[in-house]
Order: structure tokens, then C-alpha cells, then sequence
């Protein structure tokens, strides 16, 4: 379907929905909004063009100060920081925990890359063999290549680190024995836990639902009606022939969605990879409650304890509570580490080829467990007897042996990666650490910019290409790939500037107007 056919399918649907005044103010909304941003793009103008306007005395409003700086600030803005010329590259002393971040932007990117790909590769979560040789012999299916697009093993990656990070402070606090502090500290983190993770997503959700009624994703409903893809889409937001329903349907879905009781995973259409996130304040209160309540109890105990509690709910199908849970193990080594160090300042004995040696192995070992597929792993090459293995420990329900093994693999990775300086500098490098910043704002800018571009660019580039051989059909979406990368990272930017890392002092602001105290500013951690 071509953008001509979609626009008379269009305007046919309107006349026979008896085109009410509401639509037609929705319309009018419509052709205003991109009309604005006409206005606002200069560069849609050729050079003498703006000459003239700016040499014509009537145009006078167009080149006062005012217009000038805000156009300058707009160019501000939507200058990516890496390239921004007011940014200096300063050498800047590694933390030992900044690996963190580099591991979660480069999970972050791999999460994008299953969104993108899922539409288009329908086998491409089955395990290499694991499905009689109907499409399961492509070479991204094989252990550890998969993982450049094995967007829930990266999910369960987000969930330990989350764990750690929270953890990390208050163990510390715990094991000092300041249990005063403990508590400000934990007091202040339940308060900021909720508005970090929701007020970035609350802005996105607000984002894309303005959109939607601006039009921008009818293209891609209209689409779900005559799918050209070989595999489902991941949900689109319906587009409703008036703006109140469209106000009721939005409403509605974020209401259900931002419940963190909820049993039931929300994937919401405004934003369906946002299903995490209820996930993340719910297991971060179960972490925070079980350090509380385990705050005096000796250290080797409080670990006990803390696996066995994470044992149990990974028996009860909670794998996104022993995730966190295993993340505070993990954050409690490394503490214990940290101390052992600094008492043996100097005596520390550097890495040895042959820790560098077992710690790579170790990893590899990881994200071959990470690898395991979701499908077809009983039959898949490498993977049936470790399918066979995980039914007898864990049970025969669905999805068990997946949770079962990413769930080793995940807390495998960062405690190897923890323990290792080598494999640090993997996730400390430039580009590691830029994912690592913008990680969260990728996270939730990346989905509706797929169903805004990413469907129409391949049928674009397929006009082009073709796609009746296998070379035609990868061709246009490799290329439809790099426009969306570049795309949506450049947005991400700008999301990370303009609404995340502002979200972290609004949370601090909003934390001393409610509380008050002079220990509101001196137990603030920097947010997740």
C-alpha cells in the first residue's frame, strides 16, 4: 500500500464515519500543526530565499534578537552532544561500577534491534534446527550472534543491573552499621524511585499520543489492515474517528498500564516496549523491603537468605523479582570485594593472564546461556539437553527453561564483568558509554519511531530494491536500518537532553518541596 492509496482509503473512511465537527477540528488541528512546523524548519527555504527576508523591511519580526536566539537555541537542540562544539572530551577517572552503563546501552540497542527486526523475520527467535529445516538454518540464529537482537535476554540484563544499582548505597550504609542513614537513604529512594522511572515515560506516552492525533501513525494502523509483512506487528495506536475517543482510548491504556500490582503484562499501543517499567518499580520495592528488613542481619546470612528468598520466586514464575534480588547479591560481592581491597591497599595484585584467561571464559560461557532461543529449543542445535536439564529442575509450563536460563546468564554477566578489569574496559569505552546515556531514552523513544518511519522506509526502500529474491528483500531492510538507527539515537539525544536527565533534578526538586530537611540534600544518589 502506497501513501496515495492510503490517503483516498482515508478520506473514504471519513465520509462514510459521517464526518462529524469534531473530525473536522481534529483535521484543522492537524494541518496546523505541520503547517507550524514548516514555519519553524528554516531550512526548508533556500539561501536566497532568507536572503530576501532578511533584506526585506517587512519581514523585520522574522530577524529581531528574539527570533535569532530562538532559532539558535533550536539549533542547540537538535545538534546531537557528541557533536556539539561547546563539548569538551575530558579524561575522566572510571568508576568501578560505570561498566553498568555501557552494559545497559549496549542492551538498550540490542532491544531496538528485536523491535525492528520482529515484523520482518518472523523465525527469527527460533533456535538454528530447532524447527524441521523450515527457516532455521540462518546464521543469526546460532548461540551468541543471536544476541544482537535477543531483546528479552537484554530485558533480564536491565533487571539486574537495576538491582545492583539500587542496592549498592544502602548495603554499603547497612554494613557500616549507620542504620540512621540507612533509613533517610532508603526513605529518600522509595520517594524518587516512582517519578525517575515515570516521568520520563509519562512524557513520551504524552508525545506519542500527541502525534497520533496529529496523524502520524494512521500510515501504520491503515497498514495492520493489509499487513505486507511476513509477521504480526507489535501493537500501533488505533487511530479513532473523533479526538474524544482518542483522548478516552489513550487514558484508558495508560491508567491499566501504570498499575505495578498488575499481574498481567501491559503492552500498551502509545508504547508497548514501556511494559517494563511497572516491573522495575514493583521488583525495585521488593529489593528495597528485603534490605530494610535484613539490614542487621550478618552479611553471609543476609545473603543466604536473599538467594533462597530469590529461589522462591523464581519457582513461583516471578523471574523479574530473583533478577533484582540477584543484582543485591551481586552489589553485596561487590561491596565485600571493595572493603577487602582497600584493606590490602598495598598488597593489590593486578589481573593475571590467567584470571584474564577465566574470566573471558566465563563470559562467553554467559552469553552462550543468554542465547538460549525461545522457540524451538528442544530440537535446536546445542540446546536439547540443556532444554531436557532445565524442565527436570524448574517445571513443564511455558516459557520456564527461558527464564530459567536467562536468568543464570544475566546474573553470570554482570558478576563476571564485575569481577574482571579486562572485560570492563569492553563497557567503558566512548561508545559504550554514550549508549550508557542515552540507554533509557532509546528505551522509550525507539518504538514509535518504528511505527511512525520504520514500516513506511521499508516499503520505500523495497520500491526501490525489490523483494522478490532474498537479497532484494535484506537489501531494503538494511538500508531501511541505518536511517532508523541514526534516527532514533538522534532523537534519543534530544529526548535524553530535554526530558531525561532534567527528570533527575525535577525527581530532587519534587523530593525536597514534599519532605524539607537538610538530610533531603545530603542522602540524594544519582537515579537509575
Amino acid at each position: 500500500m502506497d501513501i496515495t492509496t492510503y490517503s483516498a482509503e482515508r478520506e473514504t473512511e471519513r465520509s462514510t464515519n459521517h464526518y462529524s465537527p469534531t473530525n473536522a477540528s481534529l483535521s484543522t488541528f492537524r494541518n496546523g500543526f505541520w503547517s507550524l512546523v514548516r514555519v519553524f524548519i528554516p531550512n526548508l527555504t533556500s539561501r536566497r530565499q532568507r536572503y530576501a527576508r532578511n533584506t526585506c523591511p517587512s519581514t523585520g519580526l522574522l530577524n529581531s534578537p528574539s527570533s535569532n536566539t530562538l532559532r539558535r537555541r533550536i539549533g542547540r537542540i537538535l545538534v546531537p552532544s557528541f557533536l556539539a562544539e561547546d563539548q569538551r572530551q575530558e579524561a575522566q577517572k572510571i568508576r568501578p561500577t560505570d561498566f553498568l552503563d555501557g552494559m545497559r546501552g549496549y542492551a538498550a540497542f540490542a532491544v531496538y534491534c528485536c523491535h525492528f527486526i520482529m515484523p520482518t523475520h518472523p523465525k527469527a527467535h527460533m533456535g538454528y534446527g530447532g524447527n524441521d529445516g523450515i527457516d532455521d538454518y540462518w546464521i543469526t540464529q546460532l548461540p551468541i550472534l543471536r544476541l544482537i537482537y535477543s531483546g528479552h535476554t537484554c530485558v533480564c540484563l536491565f533487571f539486574v543491573i537495576s538491582g545492583f544499582a539500587i542496592s549498592l548505597r544502602p548495603l554499603e550504609l547497612a554494613r557500616k552499621g549507620s542504620y540512621s542513614a540507612l533509613l533517610d537513604n532508603m526513605t529518600s529512594a522509595i520517594f524518587r524511585r516512582p517519578c525517575r522511572l515515570y516521568i520520563p515515560c509519562f512524557t513520551i506516552l504524552g508525545i506519542t499520543f500527541f502525534l497520533s492525533i496529529c496523524g502520524a501513525f494512521d500510515f501504520a494502523f491503515a497498514l495492520t489492515k493489509h499487513w505486507p509483512f511476513p509477521s504480526r506487528p507489535l501493537r500501533i495506536p488505533a487511530v479513532h474517528p473523533t479526538m474524544s475517543l482518542q483522548f478516552k482510548d489513550f487514558f484508558g491504556q495508560v491508567f491499566d498500564w501504570a498499575d505495578p500490582l498488575n499481574r498481567k503484562t501491559k503492552h500498551i499501543p502509545y508504547g508497548v516496549q514501556l511494559w517494563t517499567i511497572p516491573v522495575e518499580l514493583r521488583c525495585s520495592l521488593v529489593s528495597f523491603l528485603t534490605i530494610i528488613a535484613l539490614a542487621k542481619v550478618r552479611p553471609y546470612i543476609r545473603l543466604v537468605i536473599t538467594a533462597g528468598i530469590g529461589v522462591y520466586f523464581q519457582l513461583q514464575r516471578h523471574p523479574e523479582a530473583t533478577l533484582f534480588l540477584a543484582g543485591s547479591i551481586l552489589a553485596e560481592l561487590h561491596i565485600e570485594r571493595a572493603e577487602h581491597d582497600a584493606s590490602n591497599l598495598f598488597f593489590r595484585i593486578p589481573e593475571s593472564r590467567v584470571q584474564k584467561l577465566r574470566a573471558t571464559l566465563l563470559f562467553l560461557f554467559g552469553l552462550f546461556l543468554a542465547s538460549y532461543p525461545p522457540h524451538g529449543a528442544a530440537k535446536a542445535l546445542f540446546w536439547g539437553p540443556f532444554h531436557w536439564l532445565a524442565k527436570l529442575i524448574v517445571s513443564d509450563s511455558a516459557d520456564a527453561d527461558l527464564y530459567f536460563y536467562q536468568t543464570i546468564a544475566s546474573t553470570l554477566l554482570v558478576y563476571v564483568a564485575n569481577r574482571s578489569p579486562s572485560l570492563q574496559k569492553l563497557f567503558t569505552t566512548q561508545l559504550a558509554v554514550y549508549l550508557g546515556k542515552i540507554s533509557f531514552s532509546l528505551y522509550c523513544v525507539h518504538q514509535a519511531l518504528i511505527n511512525w518511519f520504520g514500516y513506511r522506509t521499508i516499503l520505500l526502500m523495497w520500491s526501490f530494491t525489490g523483494r522478490d529474491s532474498l537479497w532484494e528483500y535484506e537489501a531494503g531492510i538494511v538500508l531501511t536500518f541505518i536511517f532508523q538507527t541514526i534516527l532514533s539515537i538522534w532523537v534519543a539525544d534530544i529526548f535524553w537532553r530535554l526530558v531525561d536527565a532534567p527528570s533527575v533534578g525535577l525527581t530532587k526538586r519534587i523530593e525536597r518541596a514534599c519532605i524539607g530537611g537538610s538530610w533531603a540534600n545530603a542522602n540524594i544518589e544519582k537515579p537509575l
